[in-house]
């Protein structure tokens, strides 16, 4: 299992983090995880296939993690001239939690056939154990908008979890209890400066602590948390490998 940061940022435009999106390689399966702005030109600059891509799951439905989307579902259908052939045969498993179909029906509603590949094959996730081909997905319901799931997938005796936007939760820490990696967020830099939805520091730590995983993968990083030094915060307090999230980083799960 390859996990590629595709973004490692938020909303708000900085020139070092691209808004969420995160690849997972398997040997059988290309897995991207949210898809906001920049995402799709970035699998490029990764080398990945975007026409590789088997499965599309998105956390939520906030513009920073599904900004591209229409962007991807376009270069899907019109692929003519890529570099890596002129059509996807394929299906594209594309998911999202609560709301989600109806969310696609309006973004097609704007653009049209446009965004409509035939081999989109659309649905929502309610928490719950899937069985894809090759891994298993562990969805859950975590506490930011109404439409945020935070994942897990499991794979040949490796686990990856995906917080996606999040505030503190029982739900997620027992999702990850265990992991190789934990992708977490952490979108302020002082727990004096606590925002509704989103974890600080201190959660981070605890989640990371209380879950027991290997490694953790810090993601989400306004510019204040880079200037602040948010990562070393959390890893001065958790007992695993904590890494900073940087656009392109490419980590062995």
């Amino acid at each position: 299992m390859r996990l590629t940061i595709l973004g490692s940022g938020t909303c708000v435009p900085y020139a070092r983090r691209g808004s969420s999106g995160y690849a997972v390689e398997l040997p059988d399966a290309k897995i991207v995880l949210d898809c906001g702005s920049g995402t799709t030109k970035r699998l490029a600059e990764a080398g990945i296939n975007y026409l590789d891509v088997d499965y599309l799951f998105l956390s939520h439905l906030h513009p920073d993690h599904t900004g591209d989307l229409a962007a991807f579902l376009f270069a899907t259908k019109y692929a003519y001239g890529s570099p890596w052939g002129d059509r996807r045969e394929k299906p594209l498993r594309l998911r999202g939690g609560p709301g989600f179909l109806g969310f696609l029906d309006a973004l097609t509603g704007a653009f049209g056939d446009w965004i409509s590949p035939e081999t989109l094959e659309p649905g929502e996730l309610t928490e719950g154990v899937y069985e894809f081909g090759g891994f298993t997905l562990t969805v859950v319901k975590t506490p930011h908008i109404e439409s945020s799931l935070a994942y897990r997938i499991d794979h040949a005796g490796k686990s990856l979890v995906y917080s996606g936007d999040t505030e503190y939760s029982e739900p997620l820490i027992e999702l990850a209890e265990g992991a190789d990696v934990l992708v977490v967020e952490c979108a302020t830099s002082d727990d004096s400066l606590k925002r509704k939805g989103h974890m600080t520091p201190w959660d981070v730590v605890d989640t990371i602590n209380r879950s027991g995983v290997k490694r953790a993968v810090i993601t989400h990083l306004y510019p204040a948390c880079d200037r602040d030094d948010v990562v070393g915060r959390i890893r001065e307090g958790a007992r695993a490998d904590v890494i900073g999230a940087e656009d392109l980083l490419t980590i062995d799960v």
